[in-house]
């Protein structure tokens, strides 16, 4: 056998005997430390802890989902969210508008009574980031924890969570579909405008009896003819003075005719792209789907009051064995 494993026997022996020889100072300040961590236990304040589970959703243009003809999977808006949806909606959580918001919503610097504190937002802000946990699971769905002495309290700041991280997402999008919506409704109203200018111009083409020229002279010369042909005098005259009507007013009404159609594809795509931001500006979805809302807890999570006795007790009784041993060491050293 070494000299190592045998200094080793010989310490564990040697500590053995010191802790059996000190066994009563040992087991009174053992009996000590649990009565008083058990005590201590019971005047810890009481945490109950909350939480909800979210999916979060595609954030996608709702529009498109029911006025575009375009295909693809990308604008199912009732797909669940991918990863980058998942952290876009815990860093809303995480937020400060979020954080606030709920301050505002439950009074919480007077609910954790720091409403006489001169730092009480840099305290709050300990607070909130101790109660209120945002976090993604696995699964890639996010869940809300918040802890707090009452459990009804802790479930409705949950839910809270929640529905406030979702209108301050709205907020952001709807400032966004707004702004755009306006400039739309610019153009569409510039391109209806033009287009009814032009159809009340090319109404005065259709009081003189114009309306598809190519038709109507082709129309009219074959009746002309006709006329020439059977030597109808009448017939002649008649067809002659609508053709001269024709040969007038023609190229004018040719031009305002393509011009109109120019301006009608461009009213269409107009009309179309102020259709889906009138959406998008006026209407909303959820940026999530609840899968669990929070309920009020039956028990407790802290303080677990086993937990805290084991450690006092422990922690007590390690300190009094390295003090008795310092004092033992020290008198050993002593002088005779």
């Amino acid at each position: 056998m070494s000299n190592e494993n045998q200094q080793n026997i010989f310490n564990t022996e040697n500590l053995l005997t010191f802790i059996s020889s000190k066994w009563k100072p040992l087991l009174i300040i053992t009996l000590l430390a649990m009565i008083s961590s058990a005590v201590v236990s019971f005047y810890m304040p009481e945490k109950f802890k909350s939480k909800a589970l979210l999916f979060p959703s595609q954030n996608n243009n709702l529009s498109r989902a029911f006025l575009s003809e375009e295909t693809g999977g990308s604008k199912d808006f009732l797909a669940f969210g991918e990863d980058n949806n998942a952290d876009q909606l815990v860093q809303i959580l995480k937020s400060d508008a979020e954080m606030y918001a709920l301050e505002k919503k439950f009074d919480l610097i007077h609910y954790y009574n720091l409403q006489d504190k001169w730092d009480k937002d840099y305290l709050f802000k300990g607070y909130y980031n101790d109660l209120f946990e945002y976090s993604i699971t696995q699964y890639e769905s996010i869940e809300i924890t918040v802890c707090d002495r009452n459990p009804h309290m802790a479930a409705d700041m949950a839910n809270a969570a929640a529905y406030l991280a979702d209108s301050i997402m709205k907020q952001l999008i709807s400032q966004r579909a707004i702004a755009a919506y306006n400039i739309v409704k610019s153009e569409y109203d510039s391109a209806l405008a033009v287009t009814n200018k032009l159809e009340d111009s090319l109404q005065f083409y259709h009081n003189l009896g114009i309306l598809q020229w190519v038709y109507q002279v082709k129309e009219l010369t074959k009746g002309y003819a006709d006329a020439v042909v059977k030597g109808n005098a009448a017939s002649v005259k008649e067809m002659s003075d609508k053709l001269a009507v024709f040969q007038k007013y023609g190229n004018g009404f040719l031009t305002l005719s393509n011009e109109l159609e120019a301006t009608f594809e461009w009213y269409k795509q107009a009309r179309a792209s102020y259709m889906q931001a009138k959406v998008n500006a006026e209407k909303s979805i959820p940026a999530f789907f609840t899968i669990d809302k929070a309920v009020a807890p039956d028990r407790k999570s802290y303080p677990i009051r086993a937990l805290v006795v084991a450690i006092g007790t422990m922690t007590a009784l390690i300190f009094s064995l390295l003090v008795l041993l310092i004092i033992n060491r020290l008198k050993a050293r002593r002088p005779q």
